[in-house]
């Protein structure tokens, strides 16, 4: 395997796909901690590392892309990630993976595989190893350079059954609908990234074409997920299969799979399918996304 550094994360495991390249730290975590499309610069944001201000259980951002399981709550949610990785070479691409969490007996596991043409496939896997049921979802994150915009595409039918509604938009409390960062369209909902933001904001919502994205820079990086009924199947945060927070320092792209109850020795997981993708315009508005983003989805 080869490896390469990205700040003051050494002995990162590199894999590429066609221009897209991405290093995965092995000292903590797992993170996916840089990601660069073509010659762009890293499209994920490096945390300092510092433990998280009011966390007492350790846990630090880093930043890049990680693992969590939903709802949030706190300590749980903040199971701390400090400690080495094992790092598997498979058929396909790289395991990694971590000891059960001592706050919650969860296993995660990250499984890498390079794809072609700008693509990887990252499956992430959560396990009980606990003494009792666990109810969770699997939960990506990824924590984005700032300068860039969320896109998230709208789950509507304008021609649909007139008489109930078709979609919700959920807020948590410190966001507000009045924020000029979250950009309304017909088709699309953005959240921007703004470095003389004085306070966060997060949006989530069901998003039935299964994808997020986050333009940056003349690069985008596209997250695209498998959706589940949700007459059949719960989604946390009021029926939530993607997620933006922004603050002044990043914008984070989130996406959750279902809730499963997990007995004792048993797991779950959520696989989001990576494109990267390069040579954009700047991209403002809903005009811009199906004129440059659109052609270039899978």
């Amino acid at each position: 395997m080869k490896t390469c550094s990205v700040g003051i994360h050494k002995n990162c495991v590199e894999l590429v796909s066609g221009d897209f390249r991405i290093a995965v730290t092995t000292a903590v975590g797992p993170r996916v901690i840089g990601g660069f499309i073509g010659k762009s610069d890293n499209i994920f944001k490096v945390l300092p590392n510092r433990p998280m201000k009011g966390i007492k259980t350790g846990f630090k951002l880093y930043g890049g892309h990680r693992l969590w399981h939903s709802p949030e709550a706190e300590p749980r949610s903040y199971a701390a990630d400090n400690e080495p990785v094992r790092v598997t070479e498979t058929k396909e691409g790289v395991l990694f993976e971590t000891d059960p969490e001592g706050l919650t007996g969860i296993q995660k596991s990250i499984l890498i595989e390079p794809l072609g043409e700008n693509q990887f496939r990252l499956t992430h896997i959560l396990r009980n190893c606990g003494q009792w049921d666990v109810t969770l979802a699997p939960w990506a994150l990824s924590v984005m350079a700032p300068g860039g915009m969320a896109i998230i595409p709208q789950a509507r039918d304008p021609e649909g059954y007139p008489y109930a509604p078709d979609r919700s938009l959920s807020l948590w409390a410190y966001s507000s609908y009045a924020d000029p960062r979250i950009v309304y369209g017909d088709r699309y909902i953005c959240l921007k990234q703004d470095p003389a933001a004085t306070s966060p904001c997060k949006i989530g919502f069901n998003a039935d074409e299964g994808w997020i994205g986050y333009v940056n820079g003349g690069v985008a990086l596209v997250k695209y997920f498998e959706v589940y009924d949700s007459d059949v199947c719960e989604y946390p945060d009021n029926g939530c299969n993607v997620e933006s927070y922004t603050c002044a320092d990043f914008c984070e792209i989130e996406t959750l799979a279902p809730l499963y109850t997990l007995p004792p020795d048993d797991e779950c997981e959520h696989v989001e399918i990576w494109q990267g993708i390069a040579g954009l315009p700047a991209i403002k508005n809903e005009a811009d996304i199906a004129k440059h983003l659109e052609p270039k989805l899978l």
